[in-house]
């Protein structure tokens, strides 16, 4: 990674006749990792989403709140001039405050995403989309992912991250050594992998209601997956296994999407048989 890449990008504020002028990342994708970072750090700090945005509307801006001005007024400064030593002044009511530090509520959402952390103590992380991922390492992710949503038992993430982070080459690593927001950056990055895939195969994810999400049974719809794509031929598994997760996801999709064609032509053709 270049040295450049590495420094945290802080806009300076610029203030004219026409108002406050702030720039920062308008969603996740927009971040720098160091943002990235920090805005997990910050989510798995503080419960209030407020302290999360005014923090992100501070340091990725570069506006500092400096405190009450006043019934309903906050005053903040930054810093100005070639090298930032000089402060600048400006009195903002408090929906103003509250008005640029709500820009940053895309970070409640994950189905959006679409980044993560490119690496966690020297593993790289696979693919953001999960492209070239093994298809037998996609269903042991999905394992270990369903097993922390039930159980909220860390060690599941700590098994999800040795399939997203890899040694130089590929090579799976026995375990990734994390911080706690890191290993909520696992599990915002998975969440979004799974709503991401739900809208490229809709036919093939169907979300269960809600009172039947206890019902679900992951490894027999592992096995049931498996058997789908060889047919019943246990010969073939280990090549299904060893396939990209993407081109098994997209014959699997394939098959959802003609068995329910097919259901709806004998509904139809028992409605226009009565």
């Amino acid at each position: 990674m270049r040295r450049g890449s590495r420094t945290l990008r802080t806009a300076r504020p610029t203030y004219s006749d026409k108002g406050l002028e702030l720039r920062a990342p308008e969603s996740w994708r927009e971040m720098t990792q160091r943002q990235l970072r920090y805005t997990l750090f910050l989510l798995w700090t503080f419960q209030d989403p407020w302290d999360v945005r005014v923090r992100m509307l501070a340091r990725f801006t570069g506006l500092k709140v400096w405190g009450r001005s006043g019934k309903g007024a906050w005053l903040c400064h930054w810093r100005a001039g070639f090298l930032g030593l000089r402060r600048r002044w400006v009195t903002l009511m408090d929906w103003q405050l509250r008005s640029l530090a709500e820009r940053f509520s895309y970070v409640d959402r994950y189905e959006d995403m679409g980044c993560r952390l490119e690496a966690i103590h020297g593993l790289r992380a696979v693919d953001v989309h999960l492209h070239g991922v093994a298809f037998i390492d996609y269903l042991n992710a999905e394992k270990y992912y369903q097993a922390f949503v039930r159980s909220r038992e860390e060690r599941f993430l700590d098994k999800l991250a040795t399939l997203l982070y890899r040694r130089k080459g590929g090579e799976l690593a026995r375990r990734v050594r994390m911080k706690p927001w890191e290993r909520l950056g696992v599990f915002l990055w998975y969440s979004y992998v799974k709503s991401e895939l739900g809208r490229q195969f809709p036919h093939f994810f169907k979300k269960l209601p809600a009172d039947r999400q206890e019902e679900y049974d992951m490894m027999g719809a592992i096995n049931a997956q498996v058997r789908a794509l060889t047919d019943g031929d246990i010969t073939q598994e280990e090549a299904i296994f060893k396939s990209d997760c993407w081109r098994a996801l997209t014959e699997l999709d394939a098959k959802a999407r003609e068995a329910e064609e097919l259901r709806k032509a004998e509904e139809r053709a028992r409605r226009g048989g009565k």
